[in-house]
Formats: structure tokens, C-alpha cells, sequence
């Protein structure tokens, strides 16, 4: 039985601004990335964690959202119309629970892989409940996984997907820094996913926001980008500009 072809990917990521409490605003400027992805004929793009209200955001109590639910509805609209799969970060309900979620949504409109996030951070925990599975899907010929951010600081979450066949990791990351210190934190986000990826046939594929942490614990610090990708044996293919929003692109082969 012959095997049926496997197709480059064109993988875009939204490196978009994220207003706190603002869910209205950024679901403006996702919708609008989203159709400048499709428009330059993407295969999928990648959008920043907890896109709805923004990470550590007090707004989650009231504007998290059930999935499926009205935002995924949207993106699933959007992935029919543009023929586009989507790897979102969102705020998550569940009866009295938010998690910090990652969904993959692919070229049909489908949710085909859901993941909440497990490696939350101490600070987070009053407002997010940890995630507690791992997933691998087939799509599109390949063995597709999600994490977010800091999960993939944890060798042996990543480990754990490599070994159930993930061949791609999507991540929608919301990193932050003290004004000044952007390039040492990015270093250091390298530094890891360099660390994930070695002597691995592995593409971690990630999505950072920009803007200014305005509540809680890190009120002061900055989203400063720097979206990166690394492909297999720690192969950096893609490092996003510093402070400043767009559209990137990476080529994942076939």
C-alpha cells in the first residue's frame, strides 16, 4: 500500500500584540492575521498563549471561554475559508475551571487536538488549573503535538511526545522579561529548545506576543517576541525580531 505524499508545510506566526483585559481587541487582531496569513497562502499559522485576555489576566474569570465556543467557531470559519489550518493559545472554561489551552484546528474548520497546559508556573496556578494529558495527532501525514511556553522547559514533557511519535510540536508561548533583558531571556528560550530538539528528528515551532504585562505578579515587564523555531538535531531555522509585531514565515519540508 503506497503511502500518501507529504507536502512542505508554509507555517506562519502571528508575532501580534496582546492587550490585557482586552478580549475584544485581540480577537480583532488575530481575525486580522489570521486573513493576512490566508491570503499569503499559508498552511497553518501559529498564534501567541492565552490570546482571548492575555497570560495572568484577571479578565479570564469573566471572559474565558468553553471549547468548543463562540471563538473557536470563528477560527473554524476562518480555517474553512482560507483553506488554512490554526494553532491558537485561548482561555479555557470548564465548569469552575480556566486552563490555559492550546488548540490545533485544522484545514476543514475540526478541533483535532486540544492541550492544556501542565508546566504552569507557581505564580499562575491561582487562576489556571494544570492540564494533565499529552496528545499526538496525524495531520496532514505528520505527528503533530501542542504544548505551551514553559512546557517545553520541562525535557521530560517533550521527551514523553518525541516517544509518541510527535515529529512537530506546536507552541503558543507568552514570555516575558524586565525591560533591558530581552536578548538574555532570549538566549536562554534558545537554549532550551536547542536542548529539546538535539539528536531529535523534532521541529518545535513557537509564537510569542509583545506588549506590556499591565496586572499581576510581572505588571512591568514586557512580551518582547522573538518567536523561534528549531528543527531536527537543535537547527535554529527561525529567530522573530525584538519588540515588534508581524508576520513570520518558516518552510517545514516534507
Amino acid at each position: 500500500m503506497q503511502k500518501p505524499s507529504v507536502e512542505p508545510l508554509k507555517v506562519g506566526i502571528g508575532q501580534i500584540p496582546i492587550v490585557m483585559g482586552n478580549k475584544h481587541e485581540n480577537i480583532q487582531t488575530i481575525t486580522n492575521i489570521i486573513i493576512s496569513a490566508g491570503q499569503q497562502h499559508c498552511d497553518l499559522i501559529i498564534l501567541p498563549e492565552c490570546s482571548l485576555t492575555g497570560w495572568l489576566s484577571e479578565a479570564a474569570r469573566r471572559d474565558a471561554e468553553p471549547v468548543p465556543g463562540p471563538f473557536s467557531d470563528t477560527l473554524g470559519h476562518l480555517a474553512r475559508q482560507y483553506h488554512m489550518a490554526i494553532v491558537v493559545g485561548l482561555e479555557e472554561r470548564e465548569g469552575q475551571n480556566i486552563y490555559n489551552t492550546a488548540l490545533l484546528i485544522d484545514r476543514q474548520g475540526n478541533i483535532v487536538n486540544k492541550h492544556r497546559k501542565i508546566n504552569e508556573l507557581d505564580i499562575a496556578l491561582q487562576l489556571y488549573t494544570r492540564g494533565e494529558a499529552l496528545k499526538v495527532v496525524d495531520f496532514e501525514g505528520r505527528k503533530v503535538a501542542l504544548d505551551i511556553c514553559a512546557d517545553s522547559w520541562t525535557p521530560h514533557l517533550t521527551e514523553s511526545l518525541y516517544l509518541m511519535g510527535a515529529q512537530i510540536i506546536f507552541s503558543p508561548c507568552a514570555w516575558a522579561c524586565e525591560p533591558g533583558q530581552e536578548a538574555k531571556n532570549a538566549a536562554w528560550i534558545s537554549q532550551q529548545y536547542q536542548a529539546r530538539t538535539a539528536a531529535k528528528a523534532l521541529y518545535i515551532v513557537s509564537a510569542n506576543s509583545i506588549g506590556a504585562v499591565t496586572e499581576g505578579v510581572w505588571q512591568g515587564r514586557i512580551l518582547h517576541g522573538e518567536s523561534q523555531v528549531f528543527g531536527p538535531d537543535g537547527e535554529k531555522m527561525l529567530h522573530g525580531p525584538v519588540n515588534e509585531a508581524g508576520l513570520l514565515f518558516v518552510h517545514l519540508p516534507a
